[in-house]
Parts: C-alpha cells; structure tokens; sequence
C-alpha cells in the first residue's frame, strides 16, 4: 500500500512539474547569435556567439537550439555541439534561475558563397522529458566568403595586358600627375615644363619630365558554362575547374586595383539572391570596387543565365577597355563578338580556362 502512495505521490508531482514547465514555457528566455566576421576569405575561420539568458525564477532544465547550417561551414570540436550529416547545428543547456551563459564556436569558411540564416529552433522541456514545446525564432544573419586568392604569379596574364594607371614604356600620353625628374631643355619644349627654380640654381635651362599612362580601363568577363554542350547545373566534376575560374577571376580583379585601375566583372550566371539576372559591375576604382567584386565573385552561382555570345553582345562595355574573356571554350559567335569589341577601341585577351591546354589569345 506504502508502495501505491509512493507511486501516486511520484505521479502527481511529475505532472505538476510538467504543467509548470509547460505553462513557463519559452517566456523570459533570451537569445542571441552572432558572427564575429560578416565577410572573410575561404579557408579563414571565424566564430559564432551564443548568448542565453534566462531571465526568470524557474531554471531551464533542458533547452535547445538548432540552426540549418551550410556544409561550407565546419565546426570545430567542443562540448554540446552536434552536427547531423553537416546540415544542422545543435547546442544543449541547462539553466540555473537569473544565468546568463555565452557559448563560443570556432567555424572554418572552405568554400566560397553567400550564405544566409533566417531562422533557428528554440525546444525546451520539463525535469525528466516529459513535454517538450518548440518554436522557431528570427535570426536574419549571412555571411558572406570570397573566393581564395591566387598568387600574383599564378593570376598574371601571358603577355600581361595590364595598362590602366600603371607607367608604361611606350609614347602614349604625358600624365602631368607623374613628376620623374628633370632634363636639359630641348627646342621645342613648352615654356610651361621649364623648372624655373633648377634654372636658378644652375643658370641652365631644365624642364620636367613626365612618365606616361594608357588611362584605360580592364574588365574581367566570365563564361560559367565550361562545356558548349552543357546545359543546367554544372557538371560535379566541373565544379573545381569552375571554383579555379571564379578565383582567378578574383585574384586578376584585386591585384589590378591594387595596382590603381579601373576594374569591372561581369558573369552570365547570377548572383545570390538575385536569380535570372546576369552580373556586371561597371569599371571603377578604389577600395569600394574591391568589396563589390569580391562579393560578386562569392555571390556568384555558375548557372546560365544567358549565352556567353549574348551577354558579350547586350553588355554595355565602354571603349578603350583592355577586356579579359575567361571562357572553357569559344565558337564562331564567341569570336565575332569579340572582333566586335576590338573594332571598338577595345583589346581582348581570351583567356582559356584549361590554363595547361592552351595560351591565351589576343
């Protein structure tokens, strides 16, 4: 009999706790995620932030969180994480009345992309178990990983076209920014170049010279479809060579900023979330253009939007343009396309995605 009141005892406490824990449910329970970085280079790592607050008299026995993850983002190893199958991550915590707990998980960027967290799920339960309640909260965070960068060697052009801003060897246009000295005047020198103040010191006449600058622009234009024949998705066993395309892209992009160019990129895929429409960012310079490329190439999905000849055709490329096509293969449309834009003012360097399988053409 001792043994039934015990048993009935048990019964009415459980439920009592579960009608408590029920009713409290997810109220006064505060969470915050965050990443330490929003944009950053694949194989760099970063970390997310946890924070959990349970700001209430009744403990939290049992609550868990669970976000969707990307398998381009790989978690390192620490306690209450899992992962299932690299979609989803999974933190567990108990939670002593007023606590406060901040969690920190050390991820690694392997793959370029845009990656986007709208949501997670919040799950908290009762003492044994008995009840749980579910609710899918706001997160609305992204991150945003370039592609790696190649070496400057590995990124140079056969034959370099570089131009832009960069000094040149050849006659083309005095830059009268670009003081390199002086020389003994010669007839013929404008008065205006005459350095009246090394005439004063020497009693000769002397006159500045200038370097000279082509003052074009460069452009880098992407073919995403590596196979005339190919259509839809591209083929898995492509994806490498397409990555390697996308970097190189990049790398050929930042390093002739760095240099002082004017840099466009354009693509006939689309880039995240902004499907059926091609890429293209006008030539510009600076440090703004070097994000804005940077994150067209992480943005970028290699899916067709359009036929390369097509998109070579409707793009609004401006003259005197040095343009760079990377491309896994070229046809008849392709080249005629290409005349097209020398026949403007413009030089074009075709530039074979199987690097090993050919030069590049001019």
């Amino acid at each position: 009999m001792n043994v039934f009141y015990l048993l009935l005892v048990a019964a009415v406490l459980l439920g009592l706790q579960v009608l408590v824990f029920r009713r409290a449910g997810h109220k006064n329970i505060h969470v915050t995620r965050d990443f330490t970085k929003k944009r950053l280079f694949a194989g760099e790592s970063l970390q997310m932030v946890e924070v959990i607050e349970n700001r209430r008299l009744l403990p939290v026995p049992w609550l868990r969180l669970e976000t969707r993850m990307p398998g381009e983002l790989l978690f390192g190893r620490q306690d209450n994480l899992e992962i299932s199958g690299n979609r989803y991550h999974r933190s567990v915590f108990f939670l002593r009345p007023w606590q406060r707990v901040r969690r920190i998980h050390e991820i690694r960027a392997t793959h370029r992309g845009f990656f986007q967290f709208t949501s997670y799920a919040m799950t908290v339960g009762d003492l044994v178990g008995l009840s749980r309640q579910t609710i899918e909260k706001s997160m609305e965070k992204s991150i945003v990983v370039y592609p790696k960068l190649l070496s400057r060697e590995e990124a140079s052009l056969p034959a370099s076209r570089w131009q832009g801003e960069a000094i040149v060897r050849r006659f083309i246009n005095p830059d009268l920014f670009l003081y390199n000295g002086i020389r003994d005047y010669a007839p013929g020198d404008p008065i205006r170049d005459i350095h009246w103040r090394a005439y004063a010191r020497s009693g000769e006449l002397k006159v500045k010279q200038y370097d000279y600058t082509a003052q074009r622009k460069y452009l880098v234009l992407l073919n995403v479809v590596l196979d005339e024949n190919q259509w839809g998705e591209i083929n898995p066993d492509d994806e490498a060579k397409m990555e390697y395309a996308i970097s190189l892209a990049a790398s050929l992009m930042v390093y002739a900023l760095q240099d002082g160019l004017e840099v466009g990129f354009g693509a006939n895929g689309y880039a995240k979330p902004y499907e059926g429409e091609a890429v293209y960012l006008p030539p510009a310079s600076g440090n703004q253009q070097s994000e804005l490329v940077l994150e067209s190439c992480a943005r970028l999905v290699p899916k067709r939007v359009k036929n390369f000849h097509v998109f070579l055709k409707e793009m609004p490329v401006p003259r005197d343009t040095d343009i760079v096509l990377l491309t896994g293969y070229t046809n008849d449309m392709i080249e005629a396309e290409a005349d097209r834009l020398r026949a403007q003012g413009n030089t074009v360097t075709v530039l074979p995605l199987h690097r090993e399988e050919g030069r590049a053409s001019t």
